[in-house]
Parts: structure tokens; sequence; C-alpha cells
């Protein structure tokens, strides 16, 4: 990569500035304000919590987790309404890319580039089964990236029998997951401002950036490093924030179907 795309030098800042682009400093900013407290959620809350909450570990997990994607959420809202004014919805799409999809050569929207999302979701889908096996080394060669007992889906099966609530929680994971929490902030606010440090790699840079801020699920890094830029691509493919909301969101039903067989005991 160009050593020149990753200046921070004054020059460097005022320049993206003056394009109405980030600069180095504000990327990174966001990226912590968003990365670092899910990384402490997982290897610092969580821990210190279990002994001292009289509550499922697994459960008391999912529920912190959900606390910092809702305060992704929070910190989205705050950084828009410091940047888009008048705050209104046509404001909002201009900064988000809340546009149909466009073609790329002609920039014409249309509804039919959403077909898109159905070869990529199924990409996705067979390459993230299928490149399981390379997590194995990075966390045989790492052991304590193994996720601990309470981390591990499978485990709160049998907990989970006749816990409606846990839907309300899987409700608001979905939401500020797929929609207003973490992709917003990566692919909705970062990545339209980052082509003025990065250029051409923005798509890269904005990939390795969400991969780097699964703090709290470090142990799958090597696949989210395979496979996740095809989210940022997409969305600057097709200029179109939606896209990504399919393409991420897409997991929503399968959540759904799981954790309703598991609270109902058709699962262990």
């Amino acid at each position: 990569m160009n050593t020149s795309l990753m200046e921070s030098s004054p020059r460097a800042t005022t320049a993206a500035a003056i394009e109405g682009q980030y600069s180095l400093a504000r990327i990174l900013g966001i990226w912590a304000g968003a990365a670092l407290p899910m990384g402490l959620i997982r290897w610092v809350v969580t821990p210190f919590l279990i002994p001292r909450v009289d509550m499922e570990p697994g459960f008391l997990y999912l529920i912190l987790i959900n606390l910092g994607l809702v305060w992704q959420g929070v910190l989205a809202y705050i950084i828009l309404r410091q940047e888009v004014k008048p705050f209104t919805w046509e404001g909002l799409k201009e900064r988000l890319w809340l546009y149909t999809p466009s073609n790329s050569r002609t920039g014409v929207p249309s509804k039919w580039l959403y077909l898109w999302t159905i070869p990529l979701i199924t990409i996705v889908n067979l390459a993230y089964s299928n490149l399981e096996p390379l997590n194995v080394p990075w966390v045989s060669a790492f052991p304590f990236l193994a996720p601990p007992a309470h981390m591990v889906i499978q485990n709160l099966a049998e907990p989970a029998v006749g816990q409606w609530w846990l839907i309300g929680v899987l409700a608001v994971q979905i939401v500020f997951n797929f929609l207003l929490g973490e992709g917003l902030i990566f692919h909705g606010i970062l990545l339209p401002k980052m082509n003025g440090v990065f250029g051409k790699w923005d798509v890269i840079a904005n990939h390795i950036l969400f991969m780097t801020y699964h703090l709290h699920k470090i142990e799958v890094w090597p696949q989210i490093l395979i496979i996740n830029w095809i989210w940022p691509w997409a969305v600057k493919r097709f200029k179109s924030y939606w896209m990504v909301v399919i393409l991420h969101g897409s997991d929503a039903p399968f959540l759904i179907f799981v954790f309703l067989m598991a609270i109902m005991g058709l699962i262990q």
C-alpha cells in the first residue's frame, strides 16, 4: 500500500477535511469508540461480573453485548447529529448513502440491483462454513483467544428452554447489530468518509477496521479477514447502505429460528 495514503500529517488531515472526508485520527477515534467497549465487555466486564451476578453466564454475556451494540447506536446518533445539519431524512440519506443501489458505470439507480444480494449472501454463507477451520491454527497459536464456555451459543440450548424474554434480547441485537449500531458505524458512517485518507484502498481499510473491531470475537478474525470485504465492497460498488443491511441482516431469520427452537426445547 502506498504509504502516502496512511499519512496523518497536518497537510493530509487538512486535505481530508476540505474534501469532506475524515482524517485518520477521526477514523481511528470512531473505531475505538465502537471497538473498545466490546473488547472490555468480553475480556474484563463479563469475567468480573460472572461470579458476582446470580445469572446464567451465557445470558449475562448476551445482555452485556447487547448493551455494547446499543451504545454503538447512541454513538452513531451523536456523530450524525454533529455532521448532518439540518438533521433531516434527506440529509441522512445523502450522508449514509441510503439510496436505491445504482449501476457503477451509469449511476442509474435500479431496484433490480438488489438481486445482487442473493449470490453474495450465498457466497458469504458457504465461505463462512468452509473457512471455519482457519480459526483452528489461529487459536492454537494463541490459546487464550479460545472463547470461554459462556460465549459458546450451543451451551445456552438447555438454559434457554422456556425463557421467552430472550426474544426481546434477540430483537435488540438484530436492530443494533445489522441496522442502527455496528453496521451503521462501519458501513454507513465510516466507509463514505474514508476515501480522503485511503483513496482506492478505502474498502480494504474499512474491512480491516471492521475485522479488528471484533475484539469480542477475536477467535474468528481469520474467517472475517477472508470473506467480509464483500460487505463494504457492495456498499461502495452500488453506493447503497441498504445492500449491507440485507447482506449482514441475512443472519437474522436463522437466529430467530434457532432461538425459538431453543426456547421451545426442540434443540439441545
